[in-house]
């Protein structure tokens, strides 16, 4: 049986408060949740992995925080599947801890008061389980969220499918697609 290296990866999304351009956005904090749908061979049009065979399933959960220059700094776990479909099974259950750290911007608000959270290339470490040690960096992706009263905002994968590609520092490479939802919390001023 061959075994990828390939692990469920993080969340990496967050909600963020809106600043004028140039100004600092205030600090904030926030917890995300999601599941994941991961493949190295990549996706189809219909977005199904290539191989089921050698994809699986990946949920997980994050806690990060944000300064005032949008610098981002989170920590969370993962409980990958075994892989599922027909054929031997290539992806292995586990579950990972991992620490990360991107940038984002945030963009509206639109017509219907929806704003866009765009996250940065996103760099991390694995802190335990089977790939304790090994770096990783996922590409950024774009959450479609709300403001709510009380300084708090929510972010998600609705309407659009996420797809992400995962780089680890052992070399293993897929695509995930996720569905996401991200809660801030801004401190009253």
């Amino acid at each position: 049986m061959r075994r990828t290296a390939c692990s469920g990866l993080l969340t990496l999304a967050i909600a963020a408060p809106v600043s004028p351009a140039g100004a600092e956005t205030p600090t904030f904090a926030y917890t995300s949740s999601g599941s994941c749908v991961a493949s190295p061979m990549g996706f189809n049009s219909k977005l199904e992995p290539v191989n089921a065979g050698v994809a699986w399933r990946t949920t997980f959960s994050a806690v990060g925080s944000a300064d005032a220059k949008r610098n981002v700094t989170e920590v969370g776990q993962s409980v990958d599947s075994a892989s599922f479909g027909v054929g031997p099974r290539m992806h292995l259950p586990a579950a990972n801890a991992y620490e990360a750290r991107f940038v984002f911007d945030s963009v509206g608000p639109a017509e219907n008061g929806s704003f866009v959270l765009r996250t940065g290339t996103t760099s991390g470490t694995f802190t335990a389980g089977p790939n304790a040690g090994v770096t990783f960096t996922i590409s950024g992706v774009d959450l479609k969220g709300w403001k709510g009263e009380n300084g708090f905002s929510v972010y998600g994968s609705s309407g659009l499918p996420v797809i992400q590609t995962i780089s680890l520092s052992n070399g293993a490479k897929f695509q995930r697609i996720c569905t996401m939802q991200i809660v801030s919390t801004v401190p009253r001023q």
